[in-house]
């Protein structure tokens, strides 16, 4: 009887330890992908910042692509 609850109880303590394990990679990867939309983003500002005086319009179709 003790030896099939210790072994109950190492099943749910290893199935936990692997839930905690996938949460915290699920987290690294979320923030990994925001660098890299943080990076997207900036690298496209730049490209549009040196463009020579955008005008109005342009600028307003810029938008409505969603490149601004």
């Amino acid at each position: 009887m003790k030896m099939i609850l210790l072994a109950c109880g190492a099943v749910i303590l290893s199935a936990y330890g692997g839930y905690l394990y996938g949460k915290s990679r699920a987290q690294t990867q979320i923030v990994e992908k925001q660098v890299e939309v943080i990076k997207y983003v900036a690298q496209k500002r730049a490209k549009i910042q040196a463009r020579p005086n955008a005008s109005r319009t342009e600028l307003l179709e810029l938008m409505r692509k969603g490149e601004l």
